[in-house]
């Protein structure tokens, strides 16, 4: 059956988490899926001389060769894709307006998914009129700006039981960094298994977590979160919305302690298996830690998960 219907995703790479939007899309027959990423292929100079040009235009003609890649890029391959009957944008704050007027041109319908909140990039607020329909993972921005309620979401599952340790954490390295060392060094005074990593780009002091250089793949944290009992994470203080760690927690029926107060508000939220922590003092009770598991009903589940969240949005 020829598809009745054509959907392009424009989006960050984002480790491979918008991928799963695209593999989820084209188990429907009638649906011709397609994505590009703003960040894939990278843009790389050609030499130094190259690198010395973009220099002086960004100085004196305020152009940057990169934008102008990613810009000629997206209309290159939008011009070749053809009309398009959805087009789904994430971080659409990423390109210019003109850019972003090229690709409703080629659209009937374009919508926006903001997975950051317009706090921490004030420029989302700008753009929202040139959109059909703007979703948004933060509860301050939807009520602010009347934007549609969507969270992250589910895009894998398991039930790992082999446990090779209790607590598990993955970040980059940034202002949250003395937290994660902090909570680090409160589970090693409570004798507890962690295994707590932060990426950097090069080697960096640190005393209780391990630092990394080289970015871990989705893959490779999947494989990480199933090992633990414990997911943490620390949270953006400029944001209320849930992280992918949150749901990637609820796929693997994993316990969860978060700094993300708002958990509280959400229809999955049970405090046997979701603890919400002050991120500057630290308690975690020991019956949180030794108790199990409480599963969850799977109505509530199937809310979140990847194949209802396209649906949602596309009307399929």
């Amino acid at each position: 059956m020829k598809p009745s219907k054509k959907i392009l995703i424009i989006a960050p790479f984002a480790f491979g988490y918008t991928a799963h939007i695209q593999k989820a899309l084209q188990q429907y027959a009638h649906v011709d899926a397609q994505i590009l990423y703003l960040d894939k292929p990278a843009f790389q100079y050609k030499n130094t001389l190259h690198k010395a040009r973009n220099f002086f235009s960004k100085l004196f003609l305020g152009k940057n060769l990169k934008k102008t890649f990613v810009t000629d890029r997206i209309k290159v391959s939008l011009t070749k894709l053809g009309k398009q009957d959805e087009i789904f944008i994430i971080r659409p704050d990423m390109l210019s307006d003109d850019l972003l007027k090229f690709i409703k041109s080629k659209t009937q319908k374009i919508i926006a998914y903001y997975y950051d909140s317009t706090r921490r990039f004030p420029r989302k607020v700008d753009i929202i009129p040139m959109f059909d329909k703007v979703y948004s993972y933060d509860r301050l921005d939807v009520s602010k700006y009347n934007l549609s309620f969507l969270t992250n979401y589910i895009f894998e599952e398991s039930n790992h039981a082999e446990l090779d340790y209790q607590f598990f954490n993955i970040s980059t390295n940034d202002y949250r960094f003395p937290l994660i060392e902090n909570l680090a060094k409160y589970l090693k005074e409570k004798n507890w298994s962690y295994n707590i990593q932060v990426y950097n780009g090069s080697d960096m002091p640190a005393e209780y977590v391990e630092i990394i250089t080289t970015q871990k793949s989705i893959q490779e944290v999947s494989e990480l979160i199933q090992k633990a009992k414990i997911i943490v994470e620390i949270q953006r203080t400029e944001q209320v919305g849930l992280s992918f760690r949150i749901f990637e927690a609820l796929g693997h029926h994993k316990k969860l302690i978060t700094t993300n107060k708002d958990i509280v508000n959400y229809d999955f939220y049970d405090p046997q298996n979701i603890l919400v922590v002050d991120e500057h003092t630290i308690e975690i009770p020991a019956d949180f830690v030794t108790s199990l598991y409480k599963n969850i009903d799977e109505a509530i589940l199937a809310k979140y998960k990847i194949e209802n969240w396209v649906k949602h949005i596309f009307e399929l």
